[in-house]
């Protein structure tokens, strides 16, 4: 029957089947490409909108996000995460020569993550991308028991938790040396603590204190110590 219709057709009737046929297969086409081509969306920020984060930052945070998580997290689902939150009050925009510089934390509870965000973008002026994910120190994740490995960082990078220092808090003493001050480098595998010869042994012992109550391997580092005696004034206490 389909055979004794294309015959009864003319050759005008005919040439215009074959050309809407072509343009249905080109269509098909087409559509198939932009399909296969298109990034997929595999993390879905809750509250992206409460930001002034452009959407093309947005999606290279979130293509960074995913980078991430695939290659560090165990039982990554492969349909989209849609529950990574912005951490309420930790939103902070700063605009310096026409660049805006938002920073914040985001948690994702399914995969018991939190990542410290940073992105520039401007509207006056052609701006490279600049988005870093990296992780926050272990007392700001939600889920401290996790380990997380962002762009630049991870749990164990000494550069989230040192310099630290102790200093006098009174005001007259606002200038003083302080009490103990703790540096370290990554890349000599050492950490330096400078205390006061005010009391050696106490602030020899706070500052280990304070390392020990981080997550980094002291085992793997030389920890060198170093007593500051200079325009130190000792009182009573």
């Amino acid at each position: 029957m389909f055979k004794n219709l294309i015959q009864n057709l003319t050759k005008n009737q005919k040439i215009g089947i074959a050309v809407i046929l072509q343009v249905i297969v080109i269509i098909f086409i087409v559509a198939c490409v932009q399909w296969a081509i298109q990034p997929e969306t595999h993390i879905e920020v809750v509250n992206e909108n409460d930001t002034s984060v452009p959407d093309d930052r947005w999606r290279g945070i979130k293509n960074e996000i995913w980078h991430l998580v695939k290659n560090n997290v165990a039982d990554v689902p492969q349909s989209a995460i849609d529950d990574a939150v912005i951490r309420e009050g930790t939103y902070e925009e700063t605009t310096n020569n026409d660049i805006t510089t938002a920073t914040f934390l985001l948690d994702i509870d399914s995969l018991k993550q939190t990542y410290a965000i940073t992105v520039s973008w401007s509207d006056k002026e052609a701006l490279s991308d600049y988005v870093k994910v990296d992780c926050p120190p272990q007392s700001k994740m939600k889920y401290p028991e996790t380990v997380c490995y962002g762009m630049y960082n991870n749990t164990y990078s000494l550069s989230l938790y040192l310099p630290y220092g102790v200093s006098p808090d009174d005001a007259e003493d606002a200038m003083a040396a302080p009490y103990y001050y703790i540096t370290g480098d990554e890349d000599e595998k050492t950490i330096n603590v400078m205390v006061s010869v005010c009391d050696v042994e106490k602030y020899k012992k706070e500052a280990m204190d304070y390392l020990e109550s981080t997550p980094l391997n002291l085992e793997k580092y030389t920890i060198n110590y170093e007593t500051n005696n200079i325009d130190v004034e000792c009182k009573n206490e």
